[in-house]
């Protein structure tokens, strides 16, 4: 089974329906797939289906190399002409960026590996093949990237990519993507992969770290040991993958972009093959993949499925917004604008995507009550000061046991410049306990030690707050202990916002923006975006927060709403949802 070159893209026994000529270029967020459709109809394509200003195209890397190793940029086939893609898009008004593969692809057959090189398929943690089910009701089954021949072709392409939009003139931003799905509400990557080949690619590194580190090396001793040598394995291998694609397209790099495609999980692919689908699980993924930093795309989903209330979603969530966000994400002049961005007021620091410990500490649950979409996951190796952006209204999580020097310093930076922290000491090395304790000596700061359910010390700097508590004794406690926990403490902050009331498997969505010339009597606005993915009524009432006022009630879909003096109450039909725009002031 390990050895198959054949092009493995397979058809559903199921009715395929009629797409819209639109679905095949454009099937979701503003993606232009080049290859779909004759060169001589993209200015036409781009003109009659894009929605808005910039637009992603994946590079179909199979589609410019059969082999991998011809390359084929306008020489043969006329849709490989990126450069004349790039000059319509200048003439439209339209940015393009380019989308290059970190991972197996899961829209595309053999996940987008040349054929000739599709010889070792990709299996997952159950040991069955990676099966997705694209727009089309196709099956592609992807292929391993640890095969050492897929690498080597890869290097090759980056380099020849990049020396053909460098003599093009191309201008246009590269960012490597990462292809992965939620499984059990965590982010999985098709890097992923528990077939012989990768098997085979860890002997090779075991072997070529005992030879360099024989005095410290051992072996492995135990499975726990195993899964941390196998993750630094595989980091070593992305490393590989994303220095090969940032050295080939030099000056265009940007970075890299993490997308969750939608139906695309084990669990999606059952439901999909049994007519078993709901939108409704859609819909929560798509904030799960938010609150996670990963962009959700729906492009393995039909049209018929993203009508209504999913794309709305789509549209308004992701598209508008979150996708926007990350495309500008170090852009200042973009920061200060007016555009509508997700509002994200707490950050959960954690080592890697697989650590469940602010679930298990009960934060994620007394969060998900109160402030539904307003927290999400920061990666530890994101966790750093930047110099201009604000931490004022910000609150971060942080795991002493995780916490090396830079760190550190980062929690004091944030602290002293108006940002709250909240550590868990569990594990903290004693150095840096005593580096945290000549901090407070050193700046004459007063210490409250209070003693509910844990231990407690709390230190304030102007706006900043520094609360340090001990997780290990929090997670003695029962479950509703812990979540009570957290809800006492975030009650302390007086942070500025609503609750809202509504019943279960209703999605709701917060945005920020900064006051535009007419609205300065507000510090910002925020957007508030209820949706009902489901077949049934749902109820929805929540009272106006003090210091919000309200501005106005927008994008009403099956929905019956009453406002009273300081309250909204009112119903969602199926496939409902409204927005409403708060001012908000001191």
């Amino acid at each position: 089974m390990e050895e198959i070159s054949a092009d493995t893209r397979y058809s559903l026994s199921l009715t395929t329906p009629v797409t819209r000529d639109a679905d095949a270029v454009f099937p979701g967020e503003n993606w232009f797939l080049y290859w779909k459709t004759s060169s001589s109809l993209w200015k036409t394509k781009l003109e009659e289906f894009s929605k808005g200003d910039k637009i992603l195209v994946p590079v179909n890397w199979s589609f410019h190399s059969d082999t991998g190793d011809n390359y084929d940029f306008a020489e043969t086939k006329p849709e490989t002409d990126l450069k004349k893609l790039f000059d319509i898009a200048c003439e439209l008004g339209k940015e393009i960026t380019f989308l290059m593969p970190l991972t197996p692809v899961p829209f595309l057959a053999n996940g987008g590996i040349p054929h000739l090189l599709a010889r070792s398929i990709a299996l997952n943690k159950e040991g069955m093949a990676y099966g997705i089910i694209d727009n089309e009701e196709n099956i592609n089954k992807l292929y391993s990237f640890y095969d050492p021949r897929v690498f080597q072709a890869y290097s090759k392409f980056c380099t020849k990519f990049g020396q053909y939009i460098s003599k093009s003139g191309i201008s246009s931003d590269v960012y490597g993507y990462v292809c992965g799905s939620l499984e059990n509400d965590e982010y999985i990557s098709y890097l992923d992969d528990y077939s012989k080949v990768f098997e085979q690619a860890f002997s090779r590194f075991l072997k070529a770290r005992a030879q360099k580190d024989s005095s410290e090396f051992q072996g492995i001793n135990s499975i726990e040991e195993e899964f941390l040598v196998k993750k630094e394995f595989s980091e070593t291998i992305t490393s590989l993958y994303l220095e090969s694609l940032s050295a080939g397209v030099g000056a265009n790099w940007e970075g890299v972009l993490k997308f969750s495609f939608l139906g695309g999980s084990l669990e999606d692919l059952l439901n999909r093959m049994s007519g078993n689908d709901l939108n409704s699980k859609y819909s929560k993924d798509i904030s799960k993949s938010i609150s996670r930093g990963v962009i959700p795309s729906s492009i393995l989903l039909p049209y018929r499925k993203k009508k209504g209330v999913l794309g709305r979603q789509l549209s308004e969530m992701v598209e508008a917004t979150f996708l926007n966000q990350k495309l500008s994400e170090d852009d200042v002049y973009e920061s200060e604008s007016v555009q509508f961005k997700t509002l994200n007021i707490f950050n959960l620091v954690r080592i890697d995507e697989s650590s469940k410990i602010w679930n298990d500490l009960g934060l994620t649950s007394s969060l998900s009550d109160d402030f539904y979409s307003c927290f999400s996951y920061l990666d530890k190796k994101l966790f750093e000061w930047k110099e201009g952006h604000s931490v004022l209204e910000q609150y971060f999580f942080v795991q002493g046991g995780e916490l090396i020097e830079s760190d550190f310093k980062t929690i004091l930076k944030i602290f002293m410049n108006g940002g709250k922290i909240i550590l868990d000491n569990s594990g903290l090395e004693v150095g840096l306990v005593r580096r945290l304790e000549s901090f407070f000596l050193e700046n004459n700061l007063e210490v409250e030690k209070v003693n509910f359910l844990t231990e407690v010390t709390y230190a304030q700097l102007g706006e900043g707050k520094l609360i340090v508590f001990n997780g290990e004794k929090l997670l003695s406690r029962g479950e509703n202990d812990r979540v009570n926990f957290w809800k006492k403490l975030i009650s302390t902050f007086e942070i500025q916002h609503m609750s809202i009331e509504t019943s279960e498997n209703i999605e709701i969505f917060w945005r920020t923006r900064g006051s535009s010339v007419n609205e300065l009597n507000y510090e910002e606005v925020r957007r508030l975006s209820i949706y009902n993915p489901t077949s049934y009524k749902k109820k929805v009432k929540f009272k106006f927060a003090k210091n919000f006022a309200l501005l106005k009630i927008i994008d009403e879909f099956n929905c019956d709403l009453s406002t009273l003096p300081h309250e909204i109450q009112g119903e969602l039909l199926p496939d409902g949802s409204f927005s409403i725009d708060f001012g908000v002031f001191s």
